[in-house]
């Protein structure tokens, strides 16, 4: 099945600012732009001409049904890419305007958290805006480095449903050292990079991969609290190893979707895919085995120094919560 293309005019935040007390965003007209795009910004790509204009109240703007967070090479965008191959769901993948307000680049890190919160709830509005009437699942998928904010994010978007996607750290290790995640560019600014982490620059480790490291132990344990303080009712909890069967079995259920004989066929053609081809005709090599066997003891050190403990304990969370 083709995507739908819109032909109706659909202005998205590209990026964000915060100019004289006011939060002003860069724009861009996505109509005609593929919605089966891996992430938002290869929309914005194709989007052409930009032009700067203040962002709006939130108004009448449904909030997301659900957030989905991850760790970053674990499967998120296979679930991503294939929700949003669902008629009923309307799929915004890290956004860079929400990047913005979370980043630590120019005056977002020093402003209030209220400023914060307010920017986030306007961006979420105005990519919800732009959902077609059927679609009445606005699901909101995060960058990695996102979920370091979770209790500015509990603040903005109170009450809604997160899903979270996540792998061995030893794993993710692996993939970071073999493709650099851009984010890991900040370890060799250390003012940035304690930033970053929410600590001061003499907690940074040295290298890009001991960063990487600490980040992905943030990550986790702050999903392990966030998850303890709330229940996990709240969250639901995806190992890669769960995917692709966990869509149907777990997350279009949490949804509250039922897909239909041909959806189901689309998703489980979409699951042997590569999710992160925007072709779509990559196929889909599970790689957990090549993963683990390239795992080093420095690597495996940094994991189990700075990671695993809240990986286990989120294993642990999500089998206490019958999230099998």
């Amino acid at each position: 099945m083709e995507p739908v293309l819109s032909v109706v005019p659909q202005p998205v935040p590209a990026r964000l600012h915060h100019e004289a007390g006011r939060i002003t965003a860069d724009w861009a007209d996505i109509a005609g732009t593929d919605p089966g795009l891996p992430f938002f910004d290869d929309r914005i790509a194709g989007a052409g001409s930009v032009w700067r204009a203040e962002l709006p109240l939130t108004g009448d703007a449904p909030a997301p049904a659900a957030l989905i967070l991850h760790t970053g090479r674990c499967g998120s965008t296979l679930v991503s890419r294939s929700l949003s191959l669902l008629p009923r769901c309307h799929v915004v993948s890290e956004p860079q305007a929400l990047n913005d307000v979370l980043s630590v680049d120019g005056v977002w890190p020093f402003l209030p958290a209220a400023t914060k919160v307010e920017a986030l709830r306007r961006v979420a509005a105005a990519l919800a805006r732009i959902a077609r009437p059927d679609q009445d699942r606005f699901i909101l998928k995060l960058s990695s480095w996102n979920a370091l904010h979770l209790p500015l994010l509990d603040q903005a978007f109170p009450g809604v449903p997160k899903l979270f996607v996540y792998r061995r750290p030893d794993e993710i290790l692996v993939s970071l050292q073999d493709r650099p995640a851009g984010w890991m560019r900040r370890a060799g600014h250390r003012m940035q990079a304690g930033l970053f982490l929410g600590g001061t620059p003499s907690q940074v480790a040295d290298t890009p991969l001991a960063f990487a490291a600490q980040v992905l132990g943030r990550i986790l344990a702050g999903v392990v609290r966030d998850v303890e303080r709330q229940g996990a009712g709240d969250w639901l909890l995806v190992p890669y190893e769960a995917l692709p069967q966990a869509l149907t079995t777990q997350i279009l259920p949490w949804l509250g979707l039922i897909p239909t004989a041909e959806e189901a066929d689309r998703l489980a053609h979409a699951a042997g895919r590569h999710a992160k081809d925007p072709t779509g005709r990559q196929k889909f090599e599970p790689d957990g085995t090549r993963k683990r066997a390239a795992v080093t003891a420095d690597l495996a050190a940094l994991a189990r120094n700075l990671a695993d403990a809240h990986h286990d304990r989120l294993e642990h969370l999500r089998l206490q919560a019958g999230q099998a």
